[in-house]
């Protein structure tokens, strides 16, 4: 699902607001995980699950074109967690 369609199901369940109300929502939410990611917040949606920041350590790598040896920096990555409810409703 994209983003469009996220935003086209939302507005066809919530007559009540229009289209440019339920997209800015959608960005406003986006930012606000985004942001609390980036200042390393864990970000907890009950039901849903939760995201966070994982550290990964610099790594040497091969390019796989050349076989050139190359020093992959550390860097940081977002790690999502379904929760057991969204889990049990998947299944």
């Amino acid at each position: 699902m994209k983003k469009s369609d996220f935003i086209s199901l939302l507005s066809e369940n919530l007559e009540d607001f229009n289209e440019l109300d339920i997209n800015l929502s959608a960005d406003l939410i986006q930012k606000a995980v985004v942001e609390s990611l980036r200042k390393r917040n864990r970000v907890e949606i009950r039901g849903f699950g939760s995201f966070c920041i994982r550290d990964r350590k610099s790594i040497r790598a091969r390019n796989p074109k050349s076989g050139e040896s190359i020093e992959l920096p550390k860097r940081s990555i977002p790690y999502f967690r379904a929760s057991k409810l969204l889990k049990q409703r998947i299944n």
